[in-house]
């Protein structure tokens, strides 16, 4: 009996300490600084980056614990935007050199495309242009850990290398000059501008002479990156054999009963956003095959803004299941099962984030409300669950236009009575459906592919 006592006031600790924690984030604004965090590698590797800039930029030991630890209370917020600002800095000082360094390796690349069209074989090339894919690969990648935008130049630069390396079947494809449109041209012209204006190089110097007579600038950076586990690593292992299909999602042009499953505890008109996706798939398929994406690799992306909503709409709905849910059966519950489903619904929750583009703060937003509203009584979810159920019906006008009748394309239909088990049930499922579609686009870096849609707003 009295060991009996002690769990359950261990537990009732843990539920207090854990709520105080929880009130305390709630009050941090914008929720961006609560949830953003980056891994020790790559802060690491970020830090050891050296550029054009004279006035080097480097995180001593406590930023670097600041950049890669959640906010837990509202002290760990003091002073956390100076060192993301300076964080965002640094990256924005490597994005400059690295410009350049593209920019300077055009008229290059200009030369062994000329060399080909003359006659040349790809196999005088191809090694120099396996190392070159491998840089460019290295700085997409840079860029999309660092969760802002990168530049349209240097998704440009990396789709130019791989249909040159494939030169035969794309021979036909490249335009007069393809290493002088918009992307690789004005685009980086003006961003180094403004690097210039923003004294990320240094006063006085010509452009050309920094890369003329500081060659170990690039040679260090793409050292850096290849040594280091989190972009190196990556790239060796998924980067370097995904297919210019899979950036534009392949795996899921015909995943109709994943994408479109029923998600219990609702009812969701999914039939023209169905006639939606085969569409888009055609219009793809055609991008794909006409080699548009050599020229344009941002002139077809609503594919992967409808797959985006469809997974929205698959996340947010199951969130506003489960809040419903826990409304009806949390006032029975005792504590112990309180804090056993609170735990299991965080597993849960912490399948979604990956699968959210860094731009929709909707997500990590109101998950922390949730884990605000845990402590309070059994009608704290409501103001969460009218959050959700509009942001979700908005998605889903945005996918299916205006309903004619005005009826809404979404609604929850929970079955009573429901049992502590049956939410176990459904939170299984939640994470079951997540689970395999990690599985399905594992291969294609989903991540990758969000990071190219948001560069292509």
């Amino acid at each position: 009996m009295i060991a009996h006592n002690c769990i359950f006031l261990s537990l009732y600790l843990i539920l207090i300490v854990n709520f105080v924690m929880i009130e305390s984030t709630k009050k941090v604004s914008p929720p961006y600084y609560v949830s953003r965090t980056y891994s020790l590698f790559y802060v690491n590797t970020v830090n050891t980056l050296k550029t054009y800039n004279q006035q080097e930029i480097k995180f001593n030991e406590k930023e670097i614990t600041t950049l890669q630890t959640p906010v837990q209370t509202l002290n760990d917020t003091k002073g956390r935007n100076i060192v993301f600002d300076k964080f965002y800095k640094k990256i924005e000082d490597i994005k400059c050199t690295c410009s350049l360094i593209i920019k300077s390796k055009l008229v290059h690349l200009t030369n062994i495309l000329e060399g080909l069209r003359r006659g040349g074989t790809i196999e005088v090339a191809l090694d120099e242009l396996n190392v070159l894919k491998e840089e460019a690969g290295f700085m997409v990648l840079l860029f999309e850990k660092a969760k802002g935008k990168a530049g349209k130049w240097f998704w440009s630069y990396y789709f130019k290398i791989m249909a040159m390396i494939e030169y035969e079947s794309n021979k036909n494809f490249f335009r007069e000059t393809p290493f002088e449109e918009e992307e690789l041209q004005s685009d980086i012209t003006n961003y180094i501008e403004y690097c210039k204006n923003n004294k990320y190089f240094p006063k006085n110097k010509p452009q050309d002479d920094l890369v003329s007579k500081n060659p170990n600038v690039p040679i260090n950076i793409f050292k850096v990156l290849q040594r280091s586990v989190i972009i190196g690593v990556h790239y060796a292992d998924i980067m370097q054999h995904i297919s210019i299909e899979y950036l534009y999602l392949k795996p899921l042009w015909d995943e109709h009963e994943l994408l479109f499953a029923k998600i219990t505890g609702s009812v969701v008109e999914w039939r023209p956003t169905i006639r939606r996706h085969a569409a888009e798939v055609n219009k793809t398929k055609e991008f794909i095959e006409n080699r548009e994406w050599i020229s344009k690799p941002f002139g077809h992306l609503t594919y992967h803004k409808l797959i985006q909503q469809i997974i929205s709409v698959r996340m947010y709905t199951c969130l506003w299941v489960m809040l419903v849910m826990f409304n009806k059966e949390m006032p029975k519950m005792d504590l112990l099962h309180l804090k056993l489903l609170y735990m299991e619904s965080m597993r849960t929750i912490d399948t979604g984030p990956e699968f959210m583009p860094y731009t929709d703060t909707f997500y990590s937003d109101v998950v922390a409300e949730f884990r605000y509203a845990m402590k309070d009584n059994q009608n704290v979810f409501d103001s969460i669950i009218t959050r959700i159920s509009a942001r979700v019906k908005e998605i889903s006008v945005e996918l299916n236009g205006c309903n004619s009748n005005g009826s809404d394309w979404i609604s929850i239909d929970i079955k009573e009575p429901l049992t502590y088990a049956m939410i176990l049930e459904f939170l299984g499922e939640f994470r079951h459906f997540f689970n395999l579609l990690k599985e399905k686009i594992k291969a294609v870096n989903y991540e990758l592919a969000l990071s190219m849609a948001v560069e292509g707003n």
